[in-house]
């Protein structure tokens, strides 16, 4: 598994795995793609969403 951190910073990795989480559970695993294509679109489409329009529970 690729890490995100930089050596010796463990709780570099934290704000990225929560979001891989978010994005197979709310997105990937519930959608069915026709294409690479497809898939790249929609997951580019997801991401966009996610940062501007998702409803957040903190700050």
């Amino acid at each position: 598994s690729h890490s995100y951190s930089k050596q010796g910073y463990p709780y570099d990795n934290g704000p990225i795995e929560a979001f891989h989480s978010l994005l197979k559970r709310e997105f990937a695993f519930q959608t069915t793609f026709s294409n690479f294509e497809d898939l790249v679109i929609r997951i580019s489409n997801y991401i966009s969403w996610f940062n501007s329009d998702r409803i957040r529970t903190s700050v």
